[in-house]
């Protein structure tokens, strides 16, 4: 059986997680991308982003979560910050070309890197959407094969919304789903943090047409705010996700969680997390 058609046998998903609040941020992501590696929400590439100081900091890479963040690394000492995000790459059959590579990996930040983005989900009309974000600088850019990390397109977008609604994020946010459900075979759950509001991470829960990608959000007083992939069913014989990413920083029976609705965003801060509908 080839590559692409073990890609097709199962159903394959990413997994993203993030955490703001009162502790470092990457150890609690760490933890939680490993956990999500363990049930195969990823294998390919791991990636963190945290913003430290007014700027992003980004690390990514191929391998396993231990392998590109390993114990005792130096890697810790430049991803400082109470606030990141966090992603583990499953390609999907669309972009089961683009591996092997750093550039491929999640996070991906804007032309400006004022924006790290993670996203779980494949955009089918990657290329229309890039076409039309001619003016931007895409670092997943594969010249042998002309094409990009689909995922991509979405930071480019939000970039561009941002700009346009003068740092009014619902409603750049509102107009990048718009745009990303042109195309009714798109499916997207990501998250972002922005550095004009360090103090944030904001999570959508888009569109999934077959119900098994979702998002789970959780707060603890004291500790903060976190969310990661949830998925109630096995991957590979795996057993399910579910809420095992947040075990270790959220006790189920007396702190606040809940998964997320499709068509719903959530802005997480230290002192908990708010939600609304991305459409009317």
């Amino acid at each position: 059986m080839n590559r692409g058609m073990c890609f097709m046998r199962v159903f394959v998903m990413c997994g993203i997680c993030g955490y703001v609040g009162v502790r470092e941020a990457t150890p609690v992501l760490r933890e939680m991308l490993c956990v999500m590696e363990r049930h195969r929400l990823g294998f390919e590439s791991a990636g963190i982003a945290t913003v430290h100081n007014g700027r992003i900091v980004s690390k990514k890479s191929c391998g396993s979560v231990c392998k590109v963040f390993p114990l005792g690394g130096d890697w810790s000492s430049s991803l400082q910050g109470n606030v990141g995000i966090g992603h583990v790459r499953y390609p999907s059959p669309i972009m089961s070309r683009l591996v092997g590579e750093s550039r491929f990996a999640h996070p991906f930040l804007s032309c400006d890197r004022r924006i790290a983005l993670v996203h779980n989900g494949t955009i089918n009309d990657y290329r229309e959407i890039w076409s039309e974000l001619d003016s931007h600088e895409f670092s997943s850019y594969d010249r042998k094969l002309d094409t990009i990390n689909d995922s991509e397109v979405i930071v480019h977008l939000l970039e561009e919304e941002i700009l346009e609604s003068r740092d009014d994020m619902t409603e750049a946010v509102r107009r990048t789903c718009e745009r990303l459900s042109r195309n009714p075979q798109n499916q997207f759950l990501f998250a972002f943090v922005y550095v004009a509001d360090p103090s944030r991470i904001y999570v959508v829960s888009g569109k999934e047409f077959e119900g098994k990608r979702k998002i789970v959000v959780a707060h603890k007083e004291g500790f903060g705010s976190v969310f990661a992939s949830y998925r109630d069913s096995a991957i590979d014989g795996r057993e399910p996700v579910r809420f095992e990413a947040l075990k270790p920083y959220i006790n189920l029976d007396s702190d606040k969680f809940e998964i997320l609705d499709f068509d719903t965003a959530a802005t997480l801060t230290k002192h908990g997390y708010s939600r609304s509908k991305l459409s009317a």
